[in-house]
């Protein structure tokens, strides 16, 4: 093997918020069950199951929840991501839905990215479930990478449980890596070596590609190109010709060359934000406001805690009608105070809200992010408000998020969701 040759492995979970709550929960274990989003929180699981009964999330929610996830036993039943909880329970009427419990997904994948910084000269978390390794040198080769691939594999079960199952990928970049990784479900190694690189790729669907979506494929095929053959087969100018730069990947990716850059640096978030749908509809206006403040106290939590400063807002909100509306508007003076978000976008809010329907979801985004300390003010009002947050930080920093709220926001409930690892409320 050359020196400048690399040898990447990808790592997917299977199924992750399904099967970590099944590791979680040995009640669940070998049985449908879907993660949805919000739910009643107060299940006694396995109360339930030696009562008899079936377990199902809180009638409003069900009406307003997808499949996030759904476990291996509920995808042989047709039960498959973003579909509605309703239609999934028509599917499968034994399937049991789980509310979705972000901090303990959040705490598996810290342990799954420890255990491959065991293993990998370099490692790049692409999603919650899933990220690149370097192994060039720990592997040597393609071999050495098999071996490596399988230490992480039992690491993986000894560290967080055996319900918690992988598939690998290994060839010489990141595009083939998950490729080979997405190849071989529920569980199993693959290893696509530089010249067998082009063979396989013939051997998978164009829609098996990281980046050829529905939309992209639909096109595609109406250029005549229904293979992953085909694709090889197009020169590149057409291919570019058709999608401009992208036909630069397209061209790239079907001749298995790609990108071979494996980075842990952190990138910026290009914007920090949080939505609530509502268990019910908002119809006073009161309600919408203590509503969306408590949310703009979210965000300006985050980004205080990461350092930012915002400059653009966004609004959005979706009505019992199902239609929506959302409108954004940048400032000259960036904030991080929630109540000064608040007031600016409670009048983007105005300018665009159907003041003839109720508001069922609500959404507050800051963007336009400027790395930079809280800024110093002319008044004394404002330095004293300041100040105020700056211990209110202090106190949210070592007793969790949701320690204190505005009395102006009394009476709005967020939903918490509880795990065996943490509460909402710790972080």
């Amino acid at each position: 093997m050359q020196s400048t040759d690399k040898i990447i492995l990808h790592i997917d979970f299977n199924s992750f918020f399904a099967s970590v709550e099944q590791q979680a929960n040995p009640f669940l274990r070998g049985k449908a069950i879907a993660v949805s989003g919000k739910g009643k929180q107060s299940i006694d699981v396995a109360q339930a199951y030696k009562n008899k009964k079936r377990i199902l999330i809180n009638q409003t929610d069900l009406r307003r929840t997808v499949v996030t996830t759904a476990s291996k036993e509920a995808k042989k039943r047709g039960v498959k991501t973003a579909m509605s909880s309703q239609e999934a329970l028509r599917m499968c009427p034994e399937l049991i839905m789980i509310p979705g419990d972000p901090k303990k997904y959040g705490d598996v994948t810290q342990r799954f990215l420890t255990i491959l910084r065991r293993h990998c000269d370099t490692i790049e978390q692409f999603s919650t479930d899933e990220a690149f390794g370097d192994i060039t040198c720990v592997a040597q080769d393609y071999l050495g990478a098999a071996f490596v691939a399988r230490m992480i594999l039992d690491d993986i079960e000894e560290d967080l449980g055996m319900h918690c199952t992988c598939s690998v990928g290994i060839a010489s970049n990141k595009v083939l890596a998950k490729l080979a990784c997405e190849s071989k479900k529920p569980s199993g190694i693959t290893v696509i070596k530089p010249d067998e690189a082009e063979a396989f790729i013939r051997s998978r669907e164009l829609g098996d590609v990281c980046g050829i979506g529905f939309r992209i494929e639909a096109r595609l095929n109406a250029m005549g190109i229904t293979t992953m053959t085909g694709l090889q087969k197009t020169p590149l100018p057409e291919l570019v010709k058709a999608f401009k730069s992208y036909g630069f990947f397209l061209y790239d990716t079907a001749h298995g060359i790609g990108d071979d850059d494996v980075s842990e640096n952190d990138v910026d978030p290009k914007s920090i934000g949080h939505s609530y749908t509502f268990p019910t509809d908002l119809d006073t206006e009161k309600e919408m406001k203590k509503h969306l403040l408590r949310l703009c106290d979210r965000v300006a939590w985050r980004m205080r805690r990461q350092g930012f400063l915002a400059t653009r807002l966004s609004v959005y909100a979706r009505y019992s009608d199902k239609g929506a509306k959302g409108t954004q508007k940048r400032y000259k003076e960036p904030m991080q105070d929630g109540l000064e978000i608040f007031q600016n976008a409670w009048q983007l809010l105005q300018q665009v809200r159907d003041r003839r329907a109720n508001v069922r979801l609500l959404g507050i985004s800051a963007s336009g992010l400027i790395k930079a300390p809280m800024p110093d003010r002319l008044f004394e009002k404002s330095q004293k408000m300041r100040s105020t947050l700056s211990a209110l930080d202090s106190v949210t920093e070592r007793y969790g998020a949701g320690v204190w709220q505005r009395a102006a926001t009394l009476g709005t409930v967020f939903k918490e969701r509880i795990s065996g690892w943490h509460y909402d409320h710790e972080g």
